[in-house]
């Protein structure tokens, strides 16, 4: 793989969805995911503690944890992800959040400086996957947590959905899917929790909001999708709290 290429691709293609964000809006799939984090990863103590959200993108977990009063470090390759984020920052007067332009796998952090990572949707875009794990490891303090998302392999996945799936693939640049025994093997860490989002029950609802812009049911079907978080097959994503 010419990883250059790769990362260039990477950058327009973000670039360019980034841009066609005007507003800061938590969806329902993103407040879940936030809600999960809050419950499961966060220690009473939290306020008092550093995360570093890697490969922020539309920086909503970054603006969240901020709000919630830790010290937030957000990083991304996108210039206008981090232009849009500098926004959020200004408009909820977040002096608790920092922004840095970096790769996942070469994190400009010392070693053990966060107590939790977020590392959403960014793992299976990396061309040198075990050198970013070990870097996330390397900044992480000794007990810190670590929130990690990846796409499913196509195995556990609704066959109808495997070509639809193959093809977000290659336009959004993912280079590999995982399952838990593949993540377990990769991290090397306690696992304290881990779920399975996306299910059939509100992929349909969400290409249908997509099109129609009426997202007056996603909180239901976001419902819907939570109370089948424990079942693999027919998910479209898996989410896996760490511990080190």
């Amino acid at each position: 793989m010419d990883k250059k290429s790769h990362y260039k691709k990477q950058k327009k293609y973000f670039n360019r969805e980034f841009s066609a964000v005007k507003n800061y809006e938590l969806e329902a799939w993103q407040q879940s995911y936030i809600d999960r984090i809050k419950l499961h990863m966060l220690d009473k103590k939290y306020k008092k503690k550093t995360l570093l959200d890697i490969a922020t993108g539309t920086g909503y977990i970054a603006v969240e944890m901020a709000r919630l009063g830790m010290k937030v470090v957000a990083c991304d390759l996108s210039k206008q992800a981090l232009k849009n984020l500098q926004k959020y920052k200004t408009k909820f007067k977040l002096t608790n959040l920092t922004l840095v332009e970096c790769k996942a796998e070469e994190l400009p952090f010392k070693d053990v400086s966060f107590d939790y990572i977020t590392a959403n949707a960014i793992l299976e875009h990396i061309p040198e996957e075990q050198i970013a794990i070990s870097e996330w490891k390397r900044v992480l303090k000794k007990k810190g947590r670590m929130f990690v998302v990846v796409p499913l392999k196509f195995r556990y996945i609704w066959p109808f959905l495997w070509l639809p799936n193959f093809f977000h693939d290659k336009q959004i640049g993912h280079l590999r899917r995982y399952d838990l025994p593949t993540l377990k093997k990769r991290f090397k860490l306690r696992i304290k929790k881990y779920f399975y989002t996306g299910h059939l029950v509100k992929i349909y609802p969400i290409l249908l909001s997509k099109i129609s812009k009426q997202y007056t049911f996603n909180d239901y079907f976001e419902k819907k999708d939570r109370q089948q978080e424990r079942i693999l097959y027919g998910a479209n994503n898996i989410a896996v709290i760490f511990e080190k």
